[in-house]
C-alpha cells in the first residue's frame, strides 16, 4: 500500500502543531516557580488555549471548505509555535495568557485544513492516510514535554524560543509546497449545490457523538492511569510512568495499523472491533488487583482506544464529503475539548467513591460507545 509523501507532509506538520500542546502543560510547573502563579492561573492558560482552539476550528475549517487556504497550515504552526517561544520573555501574566491564546488559535487554524489534505492525498487509502496524519498527533503531545523541559532546564525561562525552531522550519516547508497542495482541492470547487445536498448530517452527527465519548475515554485513561498504579494498586511511580508509556507507544502503533485495516477489511469493522475490545478491557482494568495484569491491560486499552480512532474521523469526513475542512475542525477540535471538558468530573467520582469506582464510569461511557459504533450507518466498499 503506497501512501502519498504529501500525507506524510501533514503528518509532519501534525507533530510540529501538536508538539505545542504537549509543551504547554510542561511550562506550567516553571511558571509557578519562578513568577509565583497559582495553579489556577497555570491550569487558566491550558484551558485558555483548548477552548479557543476548539471553539474555533469548525470556523476555519468552514472557511477552508469555501476558500482552499493550504497556507492556512503553515500560518497555524507558526502561531502555535510563536506564540509559546515568546512566553519566556514575558513576566505579565494576562501577555502570558494572550501568547497561549495565539498559540491555541494557531493550532485550530491548522487542524481542519491539514485534516482535509490528508483526507485528499490519501486518495483511496483514506484510512491510512488519515492514520498517517492522526499518528502525529499522537508523536507531537509526547515530544512537546520533552522538548520543553530540556529546553527550560538548559537555557532558563528564555529556552521558551526554541519552540519556535520546529514551528519557522514546518511552517516554511508545507508553505513551499503550497501550489500542489491547493490542487488537491480543485476538485472540491467544482461540486455542486446537488452534490453538498448529499452530506449525511445525521450520519455525520453520530461520529462526533462518538469520538466526543472515545474522547472522555482517552482523556480518563491518561490522566488516571498512572494514578490507578501509584494509589489503587500502591506501586511506586516507575511504574505508573511505564503503565503511560505503553499506553502511548502501543497507541501509536495501533493508530496506523488502524488505517490500513481498515482500508483492507472495511471501516466498519475496523471501528466495531476497536470497541468491542475496549469495553471489556476497561472493566478488567477497574477491577485489577496485579500491577502486571494492569500493564498488559493497558497495552489492550490502547488498542481498543486507538485502533478505530483514524478510522471514525475518515468515516465522519465520508459523510461530509464536500465540507472536509468543517468535518475535520469538529473531529480534531470540538470533539477532544469534551474530553478536557469532562475528564474533571470523573476526577470528582475519584475522589468520592475511588479510582475503581471512576474507571467503572469510564467503563460506562465505553460501552455507550460500543453501542452507539453497532447503529453506525453501514458504507458501500471503499469505506465499508
Amino acid at each position: 500500500m503506497k501512501i502519498s509523501k504529501y500525507s506524510y507532509l501533514t503528518m509532519f506538520g501534525h507533530i510540529c502543531a501538536d508538539l505545542n500542546q504537549g509543551a504547554l502543560p510542561a511550562l506550567l510547573p516553571f511558571l509557578v516557580l519562578n513568577y509565583g502563579f497559582s495553579y489556577a492561573m497555570a491550569a487558566g492558560l491550558v484551558f485558555a488555549a483548548n477552548l479557543v482552539s476548539a471553539v474555533i476550528q469548525p470556523l476555519f475549517g468552514y472557511l477552508g471548505d469555501r476558500v482552499s487556504c493550504p497556507w492556512f497550515m503553515s500560518l497555524g504552526i507558526f502561531l502555535a509555535g510563536g506564540g509559546l517561544a515568546v512566553v519566556g520573555f514575558l513576566d505579565d501574566y494576562w501577555l502570558i495568557f494572550a501568547a497561549a491564546l495565539v498559540s491555541g488559535t494557531g493550532v485550530a487554524l491548522f487542524h481542519p485544513e491539514g485534516g482535509r489534505i490528508s483526507n485528499l492525498a490519501a486518495g483511496e487509502n483514506k484510512g491510512a492516510g488519515m492514520s498517517v496524519f492522526a499518528v502525529g498527533g499522537n508523536i507531537g503531545f509526547a515530544v512537546g514535554p520533552i522538548i520543553t523541559t530540556t529546553a527550560l532546564l538548559g537555557l532558563g525561562m528564555k529556552g521558551t524560543a526554541v519552540l519556535l525552531v520546529p514551528a519557522v522550519a514546518a511552517a516554511g516547508i508545507i508553505l513551499a509546497q503550497n501550489g500542489k497542495l491547493k490542487s488537491f482541492t480543485a476538485k472540491l470547487a467544482g461540486q455542486s449545490a446537488v452534490q453538498r445536498d448529499r452530506d449525511r448530517w445525521g450520519a455525520f452527527s453520530l461520529v462526533v457523538v462518538l469520538l466526543s465519548l472515545r474522547s472522555v475515554v482517552y482523556y480518563s485513561l491518561t490522566t488516571f492511569i498512572p494514578l490507578f498504579c501509584v494509589i489503587a494498586l500502591a506501586q511506586t511511580e516507575f511504574y505508573g510512568s511505564a503503565a503511560l508509556v505503553v499506553f502511548s507507544a502501543v497507541g501509536a502503533v495501533a493508530t496506523l495499523l488502524g488505517g490500513r485495516l481498515a482500508d483492507r477489511f472495511g471501516f466498519m469493522k475496523i471501528i466495531i472491533i476497536s470497541a468491542v475490545v475496549l469495553c471489556p478491557s476497561l472493566l478488567l482494568f477497574a477491577l485489577s488487583k496485579s500491577v502486571f495484569l494492569v500493564i498488559a491491560l493497558v497495552s489492550l486499552l490502547a488498542i481498543g482506544i486507538n485502533l478505530g480512532y483514524s478510522t471514525m474521523v475518515a468515516l465522519g469526513q465520508r459523510f461530509l464529503s464536500s465540507r472536509l475542512g468543517f468535518a475535520s475542525g469538529m473531529s480534531y477540535g470540538v470533539t477532544v475539548s469534551v474530553g478536557g471538558l469532562f475528564a474533571p468530573g470523573i476526577g470528582v467520582i475519584g475522589d468520592a467513591y475511588g479510582l475503581p469506582s471512576a474507571m467503572i464510569v469510564v467503563t460506562a461511557v465505553s460501552f455507550l460507545l460500543l453501542l452507539l459504533t453497532c447503529v453506525l450507518p453501514r458504507v458501500e466498499r471503499g469505506g465499508a
